[in-house]
């Protein structure tokens, strides 16, 4: 707990002062630590982050598209999947139109959710109703019934590494039993600190495969993706990741 408040002191102490989160938002950003999230998050939510900037990459992930285009998650009629640290729901929109009939998208930083709603009601696509989006804790969320497929983009890798086993756990505790899990494992490269904290194949690997997970599939994308507003660049790779029953 002291740990966290430094960490939110040092962040708001950081920032210009025309630029300070008020006092509501400083709550909400320290709410974050407990969740072993950053409050970085909530502040630049907060601060008006904007399409394509920092990490919003204004549209769905290419290793999601790529996914979908390629049809590996099958026929996914009455089925339903979940995406945490959804921010504007880019990505969930697209699992929607490929055809689940539901999808939930969930985000501890509320103006993240608040974005996403905005950009759901906005969109022109009849998918959008599919989707629900929550304001949560995922560590501490509830889904009955289950979902059969969840996707983690780059999701992990903003966890402080304290919380990665309590990760793999939570991820099965909401899936189905052979349901699969979507990883993808940003940035691969030699980092200290973050977030983005630096993931391996081999790391995400040693957490899910205790809990009962086999790798159905593991590939890296040949072009390296960027983040932090082009701040610096990494390879990614896609983890597909069936949960035994």
């Amino acid at each position: 707990m002291r740990r966290s408040r430094r960490c939110l002191a040092a962040l708001i102490c950081s920032l210009p002062a025309a630029r300070l989160l008020s006092p509501a938002q400083s709550v909400r950003a320290f709410a974050m630590t407990d969740a072993g999230a950053s409050p970085m998050w909530e502040s630049m939510w907060a601060r008006g982050l904007r399409p394509k900037e920092a990490f919003d990459c204004g549209e769905a992930s290419p290793t999601l598209t790529e996914v979908l285009r390629l049809k590996s998650l099958g026929d996914c009629t009455g089925k339903r999947a979940l995406v945490p640290g959804c921010g504007r729901a880019y990505d969930a929109i697209a699992l929607a139109e490929y055809g689940f009939d539901s999808v939930v998208a969930i985000d501890l930083a509320p103006t993240a959710v608040d974005a996403a709603r905005d950009f759901l009601k906005a969109s022109s696509s009849p998918a959008a109703s599919k989707i629900e989006v929550a304001c949560a804790d995922f560590f501490k969320f509830e889904l009955e019934p289950k979902v059969d497929v969840i996707w983690d983009c780059t999701f992990l890798c903003a966890l402080d590494p304290s919380v990665r086993t309590d990760w793999a756990k939570k991820m099965k505790a909401l899936l189905n039993p052979g349901g699969t899990l979507l990883t993808c494992i940003f940035p691969i490269c030699e980092k200290e600190g973050g977030p983005p904290f630096a993931m391996s194949v081999p790391l995400v690997r040693g957490l899910l495969e205790p809990e009962g997970f086999e790798a159905a599939e593991v590939r890296e994308d040949a072009q390296k993706h960027t983040a932090g507003g082009g701040a610096f660049s990494a390879n990614t790779a896609l983890g597909r990741w069936i949960l035994k029953g």
